[in-house]
């Protein structure tokens, strides 16, 4: 499985790299302030909720689950998105890229507490794991 796992995080910490350079550069430039760093955080918390009641809701957790679902839901798609939305001519899909773009990087500092948290909250919640 770790064969599938390394790249899988190790693009995961590039598109992480990148959307950190990208949110530094949008900063000097004033374009991202408090208010969006702050909508960003709740953001990363938002997906992080969906990604545990995902996991409430199938009753059961893949030992491995989270080194899949936690790149992919708080990383890749986002940056899909940013990439997507980045360039339009619409202010608001702008500046919903500018916030993904700061979840990136938020879920990416933070994404070893939920690796632990999430771990903790399927023995809490007693999901049956498999391996």
């Amino acid at each position: 499985m770790g064969i599938f796992i390394l790249p899988l995080l190790l693009g995961a910490l590039v598109v992480a790299i990148i959307a950190l350079a990208m949110t530094i550069g949008l900063m000097r430039k004033n374009q991202i302030g408090i208010k969006e760093i702050i909508y960003g955080l709740i953001t990363t918390l938002v997906i992080f909720g969906l990604i545990c009641v995902s996991y409430i809701a199938e009753g059961r957790a893949r030992a491995l689950g989270p080194a899949f679902r936690i790149p992919v839901y708080m990383v890749f798609i986002p940056f899909i998105i940013h990439i997507a939305t980045r360039k339009s001519k619409n202010v608001k899909l702008v500046y919903l890229s500018q916030i993904l773009l700061i979840s990136i990087v938020t879920s990416t500092i933070l994404g070893a507490i939920y690796t632990d948290l999430i771990f903790g909250l399927i023995d809490y919640l007693g999901l049956e794991k498999q391996y």
